[in-house]
């Protein structure tokens, strides 16, 4: 489940879950949050992501679990590719 960063950035962009992108923040906004996520040792589980959210944005609900579920999906589809 290998994704690069550029494409971790994007699924972030996509996923939006605090909603930069959508308030006008550039596509790279979340740069930060998809290294830790990167830096993360196997497989994701759901609450390193919203972990990682939760301490970036000083909110623990910054990330739902929902999101975080389709994030880890989107790393399975769009790795290795």
């Amino acid at each position: 489940m290998a994704v690069t960063r550029d494409q971790m950035i994007a699924i972030l962009a996509e996923a939006d879950p605090v909603g930069l992108i959508a308030g006008g923040a550039p596509p790279d906004e979340y740069a930060s949050e998809a290294d830790a996520i990167l830096a993360l040792r196997g497989v994701p589980q759901l609450t390193e992501i919203t972990g990682v959210f939760a301490v970036s944005f000083s909110d623990p609900g910054a990330c739902t679990r929902e999101t975080a579920r389709w994030i880890v999906e989107q790393m399975a589809r769009r790795g290795d590719r």
